[in-house]
């Protein structure tokens, strides 16, 4: 069914703050898709009255055509335009199929009038019972509560110095019985869409109104029912986030949970459903194989705000893991962010090498929300496991995760995991791994060759032979044995791992030091964002230099299905593919 946008500015602004998305809309689908209404009053250089009878008429009279048409209704109010789309709606007690606040004010005090004063400086001046009318509207109006279910956007600017961003976060209490979702802007002001930032707004929405087009033509209850069986969790967010349904279902591990081949093409319909977040460069270990320890990065911890923009630009990313460069629990507040992402019904996941984690820090990252938790370690002695990664203390580092395992039981049992990256530094210790991470209490050992070019010469896949490959079979088999899934990394990026561990066994045990010369399981460039410290995105984990933009400064449209990515993609698909990805274990 087709969808009828209705654009709507404020009191004091005009058809003109909302050109740039009124453009956007009309070249993505038609020029009668969309109606950029021009308030009663404001097609002259006079100062209009404000009536508020006249202009809830002229935004009635936009929607009719629209109803009339048949088509699905999408509002979206600038300002006090959304102030008016709200009285519009009470008054004609309709739910739209997506209403759209956009630097919206809740509630007027005289710190609002001091700020109209100063935006309105240089402009004629609007007759006192005009602003006594408009503050009355507003007010009576950030008042009601909406019973009726319609899904809401409430899209801010992070530096509005008319209308603060504390009014984006006052809608979220109470005023719609319907999902709501916000985004704060970063660096846009009150004229998000034609300002600074501006085509990072436009974007923000054109993205939300392409899932209420796409919505229409597909239902998804029964995959999605499917998808719940085997992570439960995913229902809380879907919940929450109804549109992000199509985005999971055609994700490419969507697709393979309901037994299809996922179609992979050079541009993607879906956003990514999975994000490893960076949120610290900072690390207590040098690990000799760490992409870390060949680019050289300063320590850097990423603030809280920025974590959450990095969020709110990314809707559908329904599993967030806090990985990096760096060690994750060395971030002061790395609580917060587990806490932060799971609110917002996320699944939440930390690779770590537990030396921080301590009995006080479990039970926090426990109580927070904490889903998952990855623990690295690659060697079964502590000779070993310095060598590989110098700064080690394996005592420590087992006493925590056994402890964590323990509390995990007690408190909020959650996937457990240990991953390990075998060179042929380790490979001869494969056998005493095991019996260490079985004293762990873990659920399953993941076992993957080196990946990086600079890796190469350690790595399984070039030193492979007869006695290696039999050490290998032999260990994985001991693991079989003593009832320890041994998994290969192609489950990293599925559903319901915790649930389908057999369909994702290291069998054959050979399978860790192979290599394929064409794609064959790697899916992250279809389903999977990698964003670093400072919100740079990358092609992939395997590839932490290669930056594709910065999801906080550019359309995340252009970075997701920008040249890079769908060049990268196309290559992948090829015969001759990247030599990255020839030598990534993942592929």
């Amino acid at each position: 069914m087709a969808v009828g946008t209705v654009l709507i500015h404020g009191y004091s602004g005009t058809p003109g703050d909302l050109n740039p998305l009124a453009k956007a809309l009309a070249t993505r689908y038609e020029a009668g898709a969309v109606t950029n209404v021009c308030l009663p009053g404001h097609g002259s250089e006079e100062v209009p009255l404000f009536d508020r009878r006249a202009f809830i008429q002229c935004i009635s009279e936009a929607v009719h055509i629209y109803q009339n048409e048949g088509r699905k209704i999408i509002i979206v109010g600038h300002s006090t335009g959304g102030v008016l789309s709200l009285a519009f709606l009470s008054e004609y007690a309709l739910a739209p199929d997506l209403l759209i606040l956009a630097a919206v004010p809740k509630q007027i005090d005289a710190s609002y009038l001091e700020r109209w004063h100063k935006h309105r400086s240089g402009e004629k001046e609007i007759p006192f019972s005009s602003l006594a009318k408009m503050i009355s509207l507003i007010n009576s109006t950030g008042s009601l509560k909406f019973t009726q279910e319609f899904p809401v956007l409430i899209i801010h600017g992070e530096n509005d110095n008319l209308v603060l961003a504390d009014e984006a976060f006052a809608w979220k209490k109470n005023s719609f019985a319907g999902a709501l979702r916000l985004v704060l802007v970063p660096g846009a002001n009150h004229n998000i869409f034609g300002g600074a930032k501006g085509a990072l707004a436009v974007d923000v929405v054109l993205r939300v109104i392409s899932d209420i087009h796409y919505v229409q033509r597909r239902k998804y209850k029964k995959i999605i029912k499917t998808l719940w069986a085997v992570e439960p969790e995913s229902e809380g967010f879907i919940e929450a986030s109804a549109l992000s349904a199509r985005h999971l279902v055609h994700s490419p591990s969507g697709q393979r949970l309901i037994g299809n081949n996922p179609s992979l093409q050079p541009v993607v319909g879906n956003e990514p459903i999975f994000a490893n977040i960076e949120i610290t460069t900072r690390c207590n270990l040098n690990c000799k194989y760490c992409a870390r320890s060949f680019l050289g990065r300063e320590g850097e911890d990423m603030p809280i705000e920025r974590f959450k923009c990095i969020l709110d630009m990314l809707p559908h990313a329904y599993r967030i893991t806090l990985v990096g460069l760096g060690e994750p629990l060395l971030h002061p507040d790395v609580v917060e962010y587990v806490a932060e992402a799971s609110n917002r019904k996320r699944r939440v996941a930390i690779v770590t090498n537990a030396m921080c984690l301590d009995a006080s820090l479990s039970s926090e990252l426990l109580k927070a929300g904490l889903d998952s938790i990855a623990f690295s370690i690659d060697a079964p002695n502590q000779d070993a496991a310095f060598g590989v990664r110098p700064g080690t203390d394996l005592n420590r580092i087992t006493e925590n995760i056994i402890k964590f395992v323990e509390l995990s039981s007690l408190k909020q049992a959650i996937s457990t995991a240990v991953f390990a990256a075998v060179s042929i530094k380790t490979a001869s210790y494969l056998k005493q791994l095991i019996d260490v991470v079985r004293q762990l209490g873990v659920n399953v050992l993941m076992l993957t060759d080196l990946n990086f070019k600079e890796n190469l010469e350690y790595s399984l896949w070039k030193n492979a032979n007869h006695h290696m490959a039999m050490s290998i079979r032999d260990a994985v088999a001991y693991a079989f044995k003593k009832k320890l899934p041994v998994l290969s990394i192609n489950g990293l990026e599925e559903f319901g791992l915790k649930h389908r561990y057999q369909d994702f066994l290291l069998l054959p045990p050979t399978k860790l030091f192979q290599r394929s010369r064409k794609r064959k399981w790697c899916y992250s460039p279809w389903q999977t964002i990698p964003v670093d410290v400072g919100g740079n995105a990358t092609i992939c984990d395997c590839q932490p230099e290669k930056l594709i933009g910065n999801i906080l400064d550019q359309p995340f449209s252009e970075i997701w299905n920008g040249e890079r990515m769908i060049e990268y993609r196309r290559r992948m698909l090829e015969d001759d593919p990247p030599e990255t990805c020839k030598i990534c274990p993942r592929f």
